[in-house]
C-alpha cells in the first residue's frame, strides 16, 4: 500500500521571520534504511526546496522519524526497482514546483550547485532553453574523495523541469533520457555511504546481479526500453553496446578493470585509497562474469529473463539471494507466463536451442589469445590510437611487438583497428587509411603497395548459419600487390583480391576479384579492366 504524509511547510510560520522566497524547485528521494545518510541530505535541501518527498520501500530503522522531522514528505511504496520506483513518483506525486532535482538518500548537494540550481529556477521556466542539467559528484572512498579512477568526473542527469524527462525501464545503471536540450553546471553532489564497507559490498553483491541479468538479456535479445547498445547513436548507447556487445567477451575483465581504471583512467594518482577502490571496483567485474556464467548454464534462464521485471531492492546489511529460490536464474516478479520456463520445463526443441547456445558460448580462444587481446586492446587504445598522426614506425613497432608482420615505410593512421595483430602480415608501401578495420579473426594478407581507404573493412571472420550453435568460422583474406580498397568498401571473409584490382567506394564483395579489374556496387561487379601502373607492371 502506497501512504502519503501531508507534513508541514519548512518555511517558517507567524512570528519566526519572514517567509521564504519560493525557489520553484522540489526535491525526490528514494530511500530504505538511510537513518545514517538521510539527515546529511535532507539537511542539504531544506532550507530552501519548495517540497522535499522521500518514497520509501520498507525502512525498519530510524529513517521515517528524521524524515518527518525534517517537515519532509514520506511516502511508502513497495520496491519493484529503482527506475520503476522513481518514475512512479514523477508521474504520481503532486508536483507543483516547475523544476526537480532527483538526490539519493546519500548524496548532500553542495552550496555551489545549491546557488546555481536557484538562479536557474528564479528564471521563467520557458526562458531557459535547457530541459535538463547533468550534475558532477564526488564519491567518497574510505573518507576520502576519489578524484580519478574513472569515477570523476561522474555526471548523472539530475535536474530538469517537470515532466521534461524519466527513467529507461532498467534494472540497474538506469539513465534518465530526455528529448530536449541539456547542459552542465559547474557545482557538485557528494555521494557518501555513512552506512559502511559492509553495505557498500552488499549493494554491489546486488547490483552485480541486477548487471548480470541485463548483460545476458542483451545477450539474448531481450533488451526491453530504453537506451539500447547501439555504436552510431550518443555517448550513452556507445558505452552501453562497449559494456553489452564487446566486454561481456572480454578475458579476465577483472583484470582488465583494474589496468583501467588504475592506470589509464589515473587511480594511481589517488593514493593508497586509490589502489583499494581499483581492486575493490575489480571484484564487482568477478561478481558480474560469474552471474553470467550460472545464468547461461541453467537451463530455461536465458528464455525467462525478458520477463522478469525486478529484483528486491539492495538490503542495508547482508543480502539475501536476488531473488526468491536458489539462484540467480529465478527472479522475483515473474508472471506466470515464465513459471515453466522458469523452472526448465522447455518443449523439447527450446530446450535443444538452449543447449546450442550454451554451447556457442565457449570460447574458441586459447587462454594465451584471451591475454594477449586483452593487452593488445589496452596498447590500441592507448599508445596505439593516440600517438601522433605521422608516427608510422611507432605503430608499426607496436604490431610487430604483437606478432604482425609489418613491411618497410608502412603508413598506418593512429585510428586503424586491428583486431589481432599476429593474424595480419603486410608488405612493403602499405597505406592504412583512417579509421580502417583489419578484422584479423583469421589470417589476412595484404601485398605490396597496397590501399586500404578511410572506413574500409576487411572481415576475416563469420559464422556457420547452418548449425543452430553459430560457431565462429575464421577463413583467410588475401589483397594481391597494388590492389586499392576504396573507402567504406568491405571485403568478406575467403575473398581472393586479385593483383592490381580495384574495389570501389561503398563497394561489397563476398567473392574473389580478378587482377587488374575496377569493381563498384553491392554486391561488387566488374566495371572495366585497369591499365597497368607503369610500363613493365601489371597485366
Amino acid at each position: 500500500m502506497t501512504t502519503l504524509r501531508s507534513a508541514t511547510s519548512a518555511a517558517p510560520g507567524p512570528g519566526k521571520g519572514p517567509p521564504r522566497v519560493r525557489s520553484n524547485i522540489s526535491v525526490l528521494i528514494i530511500a530504505k534504511n538511510e537513518e545514517k545518510n538521510i539527515g546529511h541530505a535532507l539537511e542539504s535541501v531544506r532550507d530552501w526546496a519548495d517540497a522535499v518527498y522521500v518514497v520509501d520501500s520498507g525502512s525498519t530503522d530510524g529513517t521515517r522519524g528524521l524524515v518527518e522531522s525534517a517537515g519532509a514528505h514520506f511516502v511508502s511504496r513497495a520496491w519493484i526497482h529503482a527506475a520503476e520506483q522513481k518514475n512512479w513518483a514523477l508521474d504520481t506525486l503532486p508536483w507543483e514546483s516547475d523544476w526537480v532535482f532527483i538526490l539519493d538518500s546519500d548524496e548532500v548537494i553542495l552550496p555551489q550547485l545549491r546557488d546555481e540550481l536557484l538562479a536557474i529556477s528564479q528564471r521563467p521556466v520557458e526562458v531557459v532553453p535547457e530541459d535538463a542539467f547533468y550534475i558532477n559528484r564526488y564519491l567518497i572512498f574510505l573518507g576520502r574523495r576519489i578524484r580519478h579512477s574513472g569515477y570523476y568526473p561522474s555526471w548523472n542527469m539530475r535536474f530538469f523541469k517537470r515532466g521534461r524527462a524519466r527513467y529507461e525501464d532498467r534494472e540497474t545503471h538506469e539513465h534518465m533520457v530526455t528529448r530536449g536540450p541539456t547542459g552542465y553546471l559547474r557545482g557538485h553532489m557528494e555521494h557518501n555511504d555513512r552506512r559502511g564497507l559492509e553495505v557498500y559490498m552488499a549493494k554491489h553483491n546486488y547490483y552485480s546481479s541486477c548487471e548480470a541479468r541485463e548483460i545476458v538479456k542483451v545477450m539474448t535479445g531481450h533488451t526491453g526500453s530504453g537506451l539500447r547498445p547501439n555504436l552510431r547513436g550518443n555517448a550513452l548507447e556507445r558505452r552501453r553496446w562497449f559494456k553489452h556487445v564487446v566486454y561481456p567477451h572480454l578475458p579476465a575483465k577483472w583484470l582488465f578493470r583494474f589496468l583501467y581504471t588504475y592506470f589509464l583512467r589515473l587511480g594511481i594518482l589517488d593514493g593508497v585509497t586509490g589502489l583499494r577502490f581499483c581492486l575493490f571496483i575489480s571484484t564487482y567485474e568477478l561478481l558480474i562474469g560469474l552471474k553470467i556464467a550460472e545464468l547461461m548454464q541453467t537451463p530455461g534462464a536465458a528464455a525467462a529473463l525478458h520477463a522478469a521485471p525486478g529484483a528486491a531492492p539492495p538490503p542495508p546489511g547482508p543480502p539475501p539471494p536476488p531473488a526468491r529460490g536458489a539462484s540467480l536464474a529465478t527472479p522475483d516478479h515473474a508472471p506466470a507466463a515464465g513459471v515453466e520456463r522458469l523452472n526448465g520445463q522447455l518443449s523439447d526443441e527450446e530446450l535443444m536451442k538452449d543447449r546450442a547456445f550454451q554451447a556457442a558460448q565457449v570460447s574458441p580462444w586459447t587462454t594465451r589469445e584471451k591475454i594477449g587481446r586483452a593487452l593488445w586492446m589496452i596498447v590500441r587504445g592507448s599508445l596505439f590510437r593516440f600517438s601522433w598522426h605521422n608516427w608510422y614506425r611507432w605503430r608499426a613497432f607496436l604490431l610487430r611487438r604483437f606478432g604482425a608482420k609489418i613491411g618497410k615505410n608502412c603508413m598506418i593512421r593512429p585510428t586503424v583497428r586491428v583486431e589481432i595483430p599476429w593474424n595480419v602480415v603486410i608488405g612493403d608501401y602499405v597505406a592504412l587509411g583512417d579509421f580502417a578495420i583489419i578484422y584479423s579473426l583469421g589470417p589476412i594478407t595484404i601485398g605490396r603497395r597496397v590501399t586500404v581507404s578511410q572506413y574500409a573493412h576487411l572481415c576475416a571472420g563469420t559464422h556457420e548459419y547452418t548449425r543452430p550453435d553459430l560457431p565462429l568460422v575464421r577463413p583467410p583474406i588475401t589483397i594481391g600487390d597494388d590492389a586499392w580498397i576504396a573507402a567504406d568498401a568491405f571485403v568478406g571473409p575467403s575473398v581472393t583480391v586479385g593483383d592490381g584490382a580495384i574495389l570501389g567506394a561503398c563497394a561489397v564483395t563476398m567473392k574473389d576479384l580478378k587482377p587488374w579489374t575496377i569493381y563498384g556496387g553491392n554486391p561488387a561487379k566488374a566495371v572495366k579492366p585497369r591499365p597497368p601502373l607503369h610500363p613493365g607492371l601489371g597485366g
